[in-house]
């Protein structure tokens, strides 16, 4: 029996599940959901599944270091 490996998504999968979304980011899932929650990061609802594409949230990180590095340098 060969030992299970995890699927880690590549860069290039157009949606991930939440859990994958918060392993891939590396911060804790309860974080991610409060993230969404509060409209941090764009997220698709399927049903009962959140999903989310990896572009979309490298480009929602990018504009947020970029808003605060703005309001650190005024």
């Amino acid at each position: 029996m060969q030992p299970k490996t995890k699927k880690v998504p590549s860069e290039n999968a157009e949606f991930i599940a939440i859990r994958e979304a918060a392993e891939w980011l590396g911060v804790p899932f309860s974080s991610l959901r409060q993230y969404v929650s509060r409209g941090m990061l764009p997220s698709y609802k399927l049903g009962r599944h959140r999903l989310f594409r990896k572009r979309e949230l490298l480009e929602a990180l990018r504009q947020s270091t970029k808003a605060s590095l703005d309001e650190i340098l005024r």
